[in-house]
């Protein structure tokens, strides 16, 4: 009689196996709770049901293998989204457009119930296949594949929380014990296999020795949220701030829009800001924002918080106000970058309660100590330097700016009712030179221009800032009423907070009679066309001096020196993220080789502008599809350092070769071809060794989603 077919090693030693990938699991859905607000147990949960269901249909046929796995996946995501108050139309989102919803939010994740199912699906799933393979004789170490695959992707989005030591020492510590399992023979002539090898200890100490090696750039690098590279939908609903607040300001009678609750106890700032706006181009402040849905957490704790219920009186209200950079709010919101707007996800009904938790706003004293953020004079302003020195004296920047705030308070007339209150450009300057009488808006926009005509960065905030304190709210509570809705200039300081001015005069007047309008001026609150023709794009060379750099000292350059040694010992054990590697590079070289050499000498220059805007979105550049040649040259002046001059000398020639017929074409062919190397040596100059390794191998410029749209 012959023994039966045993596709695999024995069944002691599958289950052994099966258990520690189960327990590698356990470590990579701990870690995955970074990716949310909250340490989520559902995720230590979800590779349970399909190592159980490995382990029960041992040596089965495949079909039936296939079939519980399928089902003990299901069964994982559905219990991770009832776990967290889903439903059935939570779990079909969790496998359809789960993965879309992560890489369209920021970090922290929102906790919904969808989003923890897809984790949950996705740890299940890599369970079902490591069990698989766990259970074939001829591999052995492969079913850490996808182990380590769904761990990096975990650390991923979480970024930019990191790598946590504590789940990565364990995660090795189950790897190395499966090694050491290998899949032949019963489990007891494995144990008794490892119980006489002298070598044991010191191939353990070498195998900590390579997971740390590993494991060091990776913890030590400055990492970035993947996720930010997917564009999210831009916000219709937030077509105007400043034109809200001026509808606000006006609604007769005065409504009572919020109720703020101290939860610390104590008085309450008077000033709660809803927006910010910092792009002005020389017609209004544009008020188009790139919203993304995160979690509870928007930032970081910098000094004294102030922690409060906000209550909503009206449900078409959905900008939450703050008293400055948001730290947490309880409940689901959208926000930028730059967490200068936080709006409800959700329409609430009136009356619902957030609670909030915001970092103090600065204050003059403190802004003395920090200094003030600088940035190059733009041509918006540059025409009111010789004004903004009269008004604002000399002095440190602080004492300039205060000065500038008193003069237009004291010296200024306030008229709500002022023809030509526009914020056209050519108004603002008539309102300073001329009539010197204008709108809040006009003097929050001049105080924000003079600023920054002396080189000092400064936006303007929309919100509520209360003055009348009539009838008196309970003590620790504020009632925001729509009567103190207002705009205001903020001017940044170096520490990256908002210091907040007030140039309005305290009472309005309308003492004698206004100047007549110009004949080219329509009402203030309408956008307006421009007396004087906008500035040519191309020509504004100049540009937010907004560089950053990310450096490490020489003891983070000698590790990662080592780190490299290391690596080049295991490259063969690495051959499938080599070739990937290789292949991603010739692609890029494959197709930068063919734009430059192009028959035509017009799609040569075009070419090599595309190669570059390629390098700069691989850089972190986003490039919008409307942006002009020479506005993305601006935009991506801080990737390139010491190639600025030969940026924009390419993105000219690639919009002459574009919209017209230049003169020798062939000669600047070749010019744009030594700008397009200046420009790459002058990236990859500032870049240690793994940046350059992570721009080079970036796939962003490959990505539908990310790539410029100057690519073809």
């Amino acid at each position: 009689m012959t023994e039966p077919f045993e596709p695999g090693p024995g069944p002691g030693l599958a289950r052994a196996r099966i258990a520690l990938l189960l327990a590698g699991y356990v470590v990579v859905g701990a870690a995955a709770c970074g990716i949310f607000d909250q340490f989520e147990w559902a995720l230590l949960a979800a590779p349970l049901a399909p190592a159980a269901i490995a382990v029960l249909l041992l040596g089965r046929r495949g079909w039936i293998r296939a079939g519980g796995a399928a089902i003990a996946v299901i069964a994982s995501a559905a219990i991770a989204v009832a776990v967290n108050d889903g439903g059935v139309g939570d779990l079909v989102d969790a496998f359809s457009s789960g993965v879309q919803g992560l890489l369209s939010t920021d970090w922290p994740s929102p906790s919904t119930p969808e989003l923890i199912g897809t984790v949950a699906a996705v740890i299940a799933t890599a369970t079902a296949v490591s069990s698989e393979l766990a259970s074939r004789r001829r591999v052995h170490l492969l079913p850490l594949a996808p182990l380590i695959a769904v761990y990096i992707a975990a650390v991923g989005l979480s970024a930019p929380l990191g790598v946590d030591w504590w789940w990565l020492g364990l995660l090795a510590g189950v790897s190395i014990v499966f090694a050491m399992l290998h899949n032949e023979g019963s489990l007891h002539d494995r144990i008794v296999l490892l119980r006489g090898e002298r070598r044991l200890v010191p191939l353990i100490l070498i195998a900590v020795a390579l997971v740390v090696t590993v494991a060091i750039p990776v913890s030590l690098t400055a990492r970035a949220d993947p996720r930010r590279n997917d564009p999210a939908e831009q916000t219709a609903p937030l077509l105007d701030p400043i034109e809200a607040t001026i509808a606000l300001r006006q609604l007769d009678p005065v409504r009572t829009l919020h109720v703020v609750t101290s939860r610390q106890g104590g008085a309450l700032p008077l000033r709660w800001r809803t927006a910010a706006l910092e792009s002005y181009d020389g017609r209004r402040w544009s008020p188009t924002l790139t919203l993304r849905p995160i979690g509870n957490t928007l930032g970081p704790v910098t000094g004294p918080t102030v922690s409060a219920d906000i209550s909503f009186l009206d449900d078409n209200l959905t900008l939450v106000p703050l008293t400055g950079a948001p730290v947490s709010v309880d409940a689901p919101v959208e926000t930028d970058a730059d967490r200068t707007v936080v709006r409800l996800a959700e329409r609430v009904e009136a009356g619902t309660n957030v609670a909030v938790v915001a970092n103090v706003a600065p204050t003059i004293s403190g802004a003395i100590e920090q200094g003030v953020a600088t940035r190059l004079v733009d041509e918006s302003s540059s025409g009111l330097t010789e004004l903004a020195v009269a008004l604002a004296g000399s002095g440190t920047p602080i004492d300039q700016l205060t000065r500038l705030e008193t003069t237009l308070r004291d010296d200024f007339v306030l008229d709500s009712q002022v023809q030509g209150g526009g914020l056209q450009q050519a108004l603002i300057d008539r309102f300073l030179r001329d009539t010197q009488r204008g709108t809040r808006e006009q003097f929050a926009t001049a105080f924000v221009l003079l600023a920054r005509s002396l080189g000092i960065e400064a936006r303007v905030a929309t919100g509520f800032v209360i003055t009348d304190t009539t009838p008196p709210s309970p003590a620790g509570s504020l009632d925001l009423r729509s009567s103190d809705a207002v705009v205001w200039p903020e001017v940044q300081l170096t520490d990256g907070s908002w210091l907040s001015f007030d140039p309005v005069p305290a009472e309005e007047s309308t003492d004698g009679a206004p100047p007549p309008p110009d004949p080219q001026v329509q009402t203030p609150a309408a956008p307006q066309p421009p007396i004087a023709p906008p500035p040519d794009p191309e020509n504004d060379t100049t540009a937010t001096d907004d560089t950053t750099a990310t450096t490490t000292d020489g003891a983070l350059s000698t590790i990662v020196t080592w780190t490299l040694r290391g690596v080049a010992g295991i490259t063969v054990l690495m051959l499938p993220f080599v070739l990937a590697a290789g292949l991603i590079l010739a692609v890029k070289q494959r197709r930068k080789r063919r734009r430059l050499t192009a028959p035509s000498p017009a799609d040569r220059i075009r070419g090599a502008w595309a190669s570059a805007t390629d390098a700069l979105v691989d850089a972190g550049l986003d490039i919008d599809n409307s942006a002009t040649d020479a506005e993305i040259a601006r935009r991506g002046e801080p990737l390139v350092a010491d190639g600025r001059r030969e940026l924009h000398r390419l993105s000219k020639l690639s919009s002459a070769a574009t919209y017209g017929s230049p003169e020798h074409p062939d000669l600047l062919a070749d010019d744009a071809a030594k700008c397009l190397d200046s420009v790459d040596t002058a990236m990859a100059t500032v870049r240690t060794r793994w940046q350059r390794l992570r721009w080079r191998l970036s796939l962003r410029s490959l990505r539908p989603a990310t790539r410029s749209p100057l690519t073809r």
